[in-house]
Parts: C-alpha cells; sequence; structure tokens
C-alpha cells in the first residue's frame, strides 16, 4: 500500500509495477467480471462477426449488413471500453484506500464519469493523432504528458480541459521514466500476443478464415481484457504515486472521490 506523505521526488518504476500487479491480485474476481461484460463479450462477438465475413468469401459482404454491425458493435465496445476505464479506475483508488471493491459501486462511477471522459479520450485522441502526423516524437511526448488525465478527472473532478493541464503537471519531471513504463507494458502486451499466437494455431482445430477460432474468439478478447485492466489499472496507480510525489498526498488524501 501507498503511504501518505512526500518521498525523494523520484519516480519509483519498480514501485509502480509492484503496485500494479497487488492491486489486480486482490481485485481479481471483482475486475475480472467487469472487463468480460464491458469488454470481452463485446470484443468477442466483434471477431466472430468479422470472421464470418471472411468465411463467406464474398466480396460485397465486406461492406454488407454484417460488416456494418461489426462497426456499430465496435463503436459500442469502445464506449464500453471508456466506462471500463473509470471504472477501473475509482475501484484502483478504493483498493488503495484500503476499502472493499464494489463492482456495483465502481459501475455506477463508471457511468457517472462516462460522458465527460468520452470526451477527454476523444480530444486526447485527436490531440495525439495530429502531433503524431507531424513527427512521432511530439506524440509520444502528448501521450506521456496526458497519460493520467482520465483519473485526474475522475478522482478531483476537474473539468475537462483543466484534466489536461493537471496531468502535464503530475508528469512534469517523471516522463523519462513514464516512457519506460510504457515501453515495458508495449513490450508485455507484444510477447502474451506472440505467446497465445502461437498456442491457439498449435492447439486450433477448427479455422474462421485463416484464423484459429480459438484466436478469434477466446484468445483476441483475452488480451483486450488484459490491456485494457493492465493499462487502466496502471494509470490510476501511476496518477496516486504521481500525487504523492508532487503534491504529498497518498491515497488516503483522494477521499473526494467517494464524495
Amino acid at each position: 500500500m501507498s503511504s501518505d506523505g512526500a518521498s525523494s521526488g523520484v519516480l519509483d518504476i519498480g514501485r509502480v509495477i509492484q503496485e500494479l500487479f497487488a492491486v489486480l491480485g486482490r481485485n481479481f474476481v471483482a475486475f475480472g467480471l467487469l472487463a468480460l461484460i464491458l469488454t470481452g463479450i463485446p470484443a468477442a462477438v466483434i471477431y466472430a462477426i468479422q470472421g464470418s465475413v471472411l468465411v463467406s468469401g464474398d466480396p460485397t459482404q465486406v461492406l454488407g449488413p454484417r460488416f456494418g454491425w461489426s462497426v456499430l458493435l465496435g463503436l459500442v465496445s469502445g464506449l464500453f471500453g471508456v466506462i471500463l476505464q473509470a471504472t477501473i479506475i475509482y475501484g484502483t483508488v478504493s483498493d488503495l484506500n484500503n476499502r472493499p471493491v464494489s463492482v456495483a459501486e465502481s459501475l455506477t462511477a463508471g457511468l457517472r464519469a462516462f460522458l465527460p471522459v468520452i470526451g477527454l479520450a476523444i480530444l486526447l485522441g485527436l490531440g495525439v493523432a495530429l502531433a503524431s502526423m507531424l513527427l512521432l516524437v511530439p506524440g509520444i511526448m502528448l501521450a506521456i504528458a496526458w497519460c493520467v488525465a482520465i483519473p485526474a478527472y475522475v478522482v478531483e473532478q476537474t473539468g475537462v480541459m483543466a484534466a489536461f493541464g493537471r496531468s502535464a503537471e503530475l508528469t512534469r519531471g517523471s516522463r523519462w521514466r513514464i516512457f519506460g513504463l510504457f515501453v515495458i507494458y508495449f513490450i508485455a502486451v507484444i510477447v502474451i500476443e506472440l505467446v497465445l499466437g502461437v498456442f491457439s494455431r498449435a492447439t486450433g482445430f477448427a479455422t474462421i478464415g485463416r484464423l484459429p477460432v480459438l484466436t478469434l474468439l477466446i484468445f483476441a478478447p483475452l488480451i483486450q481484457m488484459a490491456s485494457t485492466l493492465i493499462g487502466s489499472t496502471g494509470a490510476a496507480v501511476l496518477y496516486v504515486e504521481l500525487r504523492r510525489l508532487r503534491d504529498g498526498v497518498g491515497p488516503q488524501g483522494l477521499a473526494a472521490i467517494f464524495d
């Protein structure tokens, strides 16, 4: 558990990773259930529809009704993913405050923050995308500077635009270490994808198109669930740690989220 009080002022990557997996371990069932409902099941349905289009071999289906449903479900899945992110952030801060994590309470908090967080996520994505179109480096810099904008909004209940400034303030002086966390996260996701991909091809006895059924209906949704869970929990843990470093405030000082 984190504690109140300032520290040396240097972000400890090991501490963030350790806290991340400690939170996930303590709330595996609750977080897993939320991820399954809001990410796993929608992803499995989308992949199944996309796979059926590939199997049909009919080029008209590429832009046909099934493809349209796939796009629609993709948008819905994205919206559910935003709800999950806000939900997991709330649950993570609850856990770090030694409060039992309630699925219903966390989901209610996620739904309450849904519309503002959607707007925040869209603006964040557009800003990073536009910066990346100029050069890759500015896009990465913005992504790092704004990486705790959503936790800042959910916890501090700031305005949407103020959340960007708050995130930039909190990450200042720690961005190279945060970049290191990003690299570790993406390498971990790639390794998991490779391992599950090899396993699914080795054990798959049925395919949809050219992809094993296990990949489309089980492993791909699991990877999406895991990456969302780790990313959302990690953002919340990182936010709490940055608050501790810059403001001298530990998780017990973030009680406003429960008001």
